[in-house]
C-alpha cells in the first residue's frame, strides 16, 4: 500500500470519528423530555369547545355515532382533525414559566387568542415568540412554549371540521342515481342499470357503487349557492334518507354540493370521470354509458330551473 493511500485511509478513519463523537456527544447526558401538558387521554375526551378572536366558536360532542359539530350546524365532524386538535393533550412543552413571571398581555394571554375547552379543562392560546415561533400556552397557572401545530385548526372555518367521507365508514348502498346512469340493486342482489348496459360490465357497476361508497373528499368549504341541474342520489341500505348532491364542476376539480348541509365536497379532478362514468378494463369508459350521454332527467338544484 502507498504512502498516500495510507494516509487517506488514516484522515478518512479521523473524519469518521469525529463525526461519530458530534453525533453521539459521549460524556454529555442528554436533556430528559418534558413530561406532557396534561395526563389525560384522547379517549377520555367527550366535548370540545373552542372560542376565537377572530371566529366564530366551535362545539363537539361525542356521541354512539361518533364525533357531531353542535350548534347551529349539527353534523358529523371529522374525527381526523379532532384528533390533531387533541394532540395538545401529548404536546411537550419546550419551556415554562409560572404566569406570574410573565406579561400575559404581551404574550397574547390576556385576553387570550384563542381557548381550548376539553372537557372541563381549559387550555388558554396566545401569540407566538418572535425567536422560534414556538406558542405561548397557558394551563392552570403556568405558560408553555409550544411548538405551533394548532393556528390553522383554531382559525378554521366550521365547515373545515365536517367529516369529509360522503357516506358513513360502513354504508352500504342500493342505488346511485348519476347524470345520464341509473344503477339500482334488485331482489336478487344484482345490479340493474338503466339505460341498461352489457352483462360483462356487472364487475364495472359494482366498482363505480364501490368508490361511491368510500368517497372521501379532499376537503370541504361551505357552499357557495351555485345552480346546477345536474344531481346525484345515493340510496343507503338502511332505512336512512337518500343522500341528494349536486354536481357543481368536474374540472380542475369535482364539486360535490349538498346544499342540505349547507356545505360542498371537493376532490381532485381525475376523479371526475371514474366516479360519473362506469368504466371497463377494455375501454375505460363504458360505450354504453358514453352513446346514451346524460338522457336520464335529473331534479334541479331547489329554487332553480333546470
Amino acid at each position: 500500500m502507498g504512502t498516500r493511500t495510507l494516509l487517506n485511509l488514516i484522515l478518512l478513519c479521523v473524519a469518521v470519528v469525529l463525526v461519530l463523537v458530534i453525533f453521539y456527544q459521549p460524556g454529555l447526558e442528554q436533556e430528559p423530555l418534558a413530561p406532557p401538558l396534561t395526563t389525560l387521554s384522547t379517549d377520555s375526551i367527550h366535548s370540545i369547545r373552542v372560542t376565537r378572536k377572530e371566529r366564530t366558536p366551535l362545539g363537539f360532542v361525542k356521541t354512539a355515532r361518533g364525533w357531531q359539530l353542535t350548534g347551529e350546524h349539527n353534523l358529523p365532524a371529522s374525527e381526523f382533525q379532532l384528533r390533531a386538535l387533541l394532540g395538545i393533550l401529548d404536546t411537550r412543552p419546550d419551556r415554562s414559566y409560572p404566569d406570574s413571571a410573565l406579561d400575559l398581555a404581551a404574550a397574547g394571554l390576556d385576553p387570550p387568542q384563542a381557548t381550548l375547552l376539553l372537557n372541563d379543562t381549559v387550555f388558554y392560546l396566545g401569540y407566538t415568540e418572535p425567536l422560534q415561533h414556538k406558542r405561548y400556552l397557558r394551563l392552570d397557572d403556568s405558560v408553555y412554549l409550544v411548538t405551533d401545530k394548532y393556528q390553522h385548526l383554531l382559525n378554521a372555518d366550521w365547515s373545515n371540521f365536517v367529516e369529509r367521507r360522503l357516506l358513513p365508514e360502513h354504508a352500504v348502498l342500493t342505488g346511485v342515481a348519476l347524470p345520464g346512469l341509473n344503477l339500482a340493486l334488485d331482489n336478487d342482489g344484482q345490479w340493474q342499470a338503466s339505460p341498461p348496459v352489457s352483462a360483462e360490465n356487472a364487475a364495472a357497476i359494482e366498482a363505480l357503487v364501490a368508490r361511491w361508497q368510500a368517497a372521501n373528499a379532499t376537503y370541504i368549504r361551505r357552499y357557495d349557492g351555485k345552480a346546477s341541474s345536474k344531481s346525484i342520489t345515493l340510496v343507503p341500505a338502511d332505512s336512512s334518507e337518500p343522500v341528494t348532491l349536486y354536481l357543481l364542476q368536474e374540472e380542475p376539480e369535482l364539486v360535490l354540493a349538498r346544499p342540505d348541509w349547507g356545505i360542498q365536497y371537493h376532490f381532485p379532478g381525475n376523479l371526475g370521470k371514474t366516479m360519473l362514468q362506469l368504466q371497463t378494463p377494455e375501454t375505460g369508459i363504458d360505450p354504453d354509458s358514453r352513446k346514451q350521454g346524460t338522457a336520464t332527467q335529473q331534479a334541479p338544484l331547489p329554487g332553480t330551473s333546470p
